[in-house]
């Protein structure tokens, strides 16, 4: 007798975060069919193969076919040309691959940078089935607390694998609207009107309607040696002679308050001989407890992470910019819920966030 052939179908029910139960549920079978199967022990016949193709959501040949044939995957590459280990997601229809460099060793990846083939693309070998890249849901913003939520959806069953990337709020705004990341974390202050994010997430929406959900409201100030050695209580003290800057990119929520302040007070050109440049609020907290710098602008929770004094300049409200069609994914449902969740909420307020405010629906933003 022939022995059955390899298939796909715990690899595939496993992405999914389902037991052999749940699928044998789904699919009318019994629990012990379905490890049968899954061992190779049982060749199901064609009703079987389809019942368990549309419980898994997938083909019949993606769970019993022969190899796809996919060795090497042309991926869009927004980072440009790339080495090494990357994260894949897929997004309207077509691949984009991340590079897991710095704090990005602790994720395991999807695939391996094999060539670059032309601007902005590609080859990767995947290292992980498409089947489990494809459930990838990544999240670009600046907020640590992205990083936490990630791991609690890992960490539990159910739909979805979530990336935290980090970036600041004006590019994962332009990487929601290229269709590059599922959701954009944003906390960018309208310098004419004062609302919180709207006025941005309208200059970068296209056609599709963005919906705009609170994550928490948190503080933003200045950073300093814990006991606060220079004796800085307001953004006019930064103009003393031999004081050194940890600023943030353009383009970051930080940088745009600090702009700000700076013009108030008169010192508009100090970002200009910024002793540090930082593309995150860990990164201005980590140079300043390094002694890389005297004061850093960024956030209280990044402040709490590394035992430094912490000087409130404004509280500013953390949006997640997510569009409109994926609020029906269960992916991006699962995000929302155990967002909202007694724990994460409570995690969160330890880190000085003011998450009474969380979960809340504030606008949908874009075309109608």
């Amino acid at each position: 007798m022939s022995k059955p052939a390899a298939n796909r179908v715990r690899e595939q029910r496993e992405a999914r975060g389902l037991s052999q139960q749940a699928l044998a549920a789904a699919a009318d079978l019994t629990r012990q069919s379905v490890g049968a199967i899954e061992a190779g022990r049982a060749m199901p016949g064609v009703d079987v193969a389809l019942r368990l193709a549309r419980a898994l959501d997938c083909t019949v040949e993606e769970l019993f076919g022969g190899s796809s044939g996919e060795s090497v995957l042309v991926t869009e590459s927004p980072s440009g040309p790339l080495h090494g280990r990357v994260a894949l997601a897929h997004l309207a229809g077509r691949w984009v691959s991340y590079p897991l460099a710095g704090s990005g060793m602790r994720t395991s990846a999807d695939g391996l940078a094999a060539r670059a083939v032309g601007h902005g693309r590609l080859e990767v070998e995947p290292v992980r089935s498409l089947a489990e890249a494809r459930e990838n849901v990544i999240v670009m913003g600046c907020a640590a607390a992205l990083g936490l939520l990630a791991d609690r959806l890992n960490s539990r069953p159910g739909p979805g694998r979530f990336l935290w990337l980090a970036g600041s709020s004006t590019r994962a705004l332009e990487s929601l609207a290229k269709s590059q990341v599922h959701v954009a974390g944003v906390h960018l202050v309208d310098t004419r009107t004062g609302e919180a994010n709207v006025a941005d997430v309208q200059r970068h929406a296209g056609r599709e309607p963005i919906v705009l959900v609170t994550l928490a409201r948190w503080e933003e100030g200045l950073l300093t040696a814990p006991g606060n050695p220079k004796k800085l209580r307001r953004v006019s003290d930064l103009g003393r002679r031999g004081l050194r800057l940890v600023t943030r990119e353009p383009g970051a929520g930080a940088r745009r308050l600090l702009d700000r302040e700076l013009r108030e007070a008169g010192l508009e050109t100090l970002t200009r001989g910024a002793t540090v440049q930082a593309t995150g609020h860990l990164e201005v907290a980590q140079a300043v407890s390094m002694g890389a710098g005297d004061v850093g602008i960024a956030t209280r929770d990044a402040a709490i992470a590394y035992g430094l004094d912490f000087v409130p300049l404004a509280e500013e409200r953390y949006d997640l910019a997510i569009p409109l069609s994926a609020m029906e994914d269960p992916r991006i449902a699962r995000l929302l819920d155990v967002m909202t969740a007694a724990a994460v909420r409570q995690e969160l307020a330890s880190l000085g966030y003011d998450v009474r405010s969380c979960g809340d629906r504030v606008a949908k933003v874009g075309a109608v």
